[in-house]
């Protein structure tokens, strides 16, 4: 696997990113988990809305193409989400 410091960094900006543009909501990522390789190449990132620990989010980026894979947001952001 490449660089894992450069993965992470890489796909918070596109996390942070996806939901600006999906949400209009601002987000602190505070974990990460690698999926195993055999199984996808995926980084899994989780956090909180920014400024509002309670509402949880998570978001499955590809670190070979940084495409969004799915995002798992509480019912008030999927509520506000941009069409």
């Amino acid at each position: 696997m490449p660089n894992q410091d450069k993965i992470i960094e890489e796909a918070t900006q596109v996390g942070h990113q996806y939901f600006i543009d999906h949400y209009n909501t601002e987000v602190e990522f505070t974990d990460h988990t690698f999926m195993p390789k055999d199984l996808s190449h995926n980084i899994s990132l989780s956090g909180h809305v920014k400024n509002n620990k309670e509402t949880e989010i998570t978001i499955l980026i590809d670190y070979d193409t940084f495409e969004v894979q799915t995002a798992v947001v509480p019912k008030e952001l999927l509520d506000q989400k941009i069409k």
